[in-house]
C-alpha cells in the first residue's frame, strides 16, 4: 500500500514541520510514502473565497493521482475512533486498495467538488484545527494504525 499526502500550502512553523518529518519517517517505516503540497492561494478579499478555493482546487486535480482513494479530511467528515480508522485502512487494503491520497486543504478548506469526488470524508475533530496541525495529527493517527495493523507496540 502506498500513501500520499496532499496539502495546500507549506508547513511554515519549523516546529511543525519538524513533527510532519518525524511522523513521516515512522510512517514510512511501514509504507511508502509520497508528500506534495500545492500552492495557497492568497485571497485579497474575503468576497474571493469562492475563487481562492477554485484555483486550489484545480491545483489539486493536476495532483490527485486517480489511481489512488481518494480521502479529504473536511470538519464535515465521519468521526472515527483510532481502532476504527485502523480497521477502515486494514480492510480497504484486503479489498485491494493500494494506494490512498489524504488531501488536506488550507485555512478555508477544499472546494466542494474535491469533497465530492472523495471515496471518504474524515474529520479529526469537532473542534477547528490549524491545517498545520491536522496534517500532524493525520500522520500520527495514520502511524497509530500502522502499528495496530502490524500488531508492533505504541498504541497504548
Amino acid at each position: 500500500m502506498k500513501l500520499n499526502f496532499l496539502w495546500v500550502g507549506r508547513t511554515r512553523d519549523p516546529c511543525l514541520r519538524e513533527l510532519e518529518d518525524r511522523y513521516l519517517r515512522r510512517v514510512r517505516r511501514f509504507y511508502p510514502v509520497d508528500r506534495a503540497h500545492v500552492p495557497e492561494a492568497r485571497k485579497a478579499d474575503p468576497r474571493q473565497l469562492a475563487a481562492q478555493l477554485e484555483r486550489e482546487a484545480r491545483r489539486l486535480e493536476q495532483k490527485i493521482d486517480p489511481r489512488g482513494y481518494l480521502v479529504c479530511l473536511d470538519d464535515e467528515g465521519e468521526q472515527v475512533t483510532s481502532r476504527q480508522f485502523a480497521g477502515w485502512l486494514e480492510e480497504m487494503m484486503l479489498r485491494g486498495v493500494s494506494e490512498f491520497v489524504f488531501v488536506i486543504g488550507g485555512p478555508w478548506g477544499v472546494a466542494q467538488r474535491i469533497r465530492e469526488r472523495a471515496g471518504r470524508l474524515l474529520s479529526l475533530s469537532r473542534m477547528t484545527l490549524p491545517h498545520e496541525l491536522a496534517r500532524i495529527v493525520l500522520l500520527e493517527q495514520i502511524y497509530r494504525a500502522a502499528t495496530l495493523i502490524k500488531g508492533v507496540p505504541y498504541h497504548r
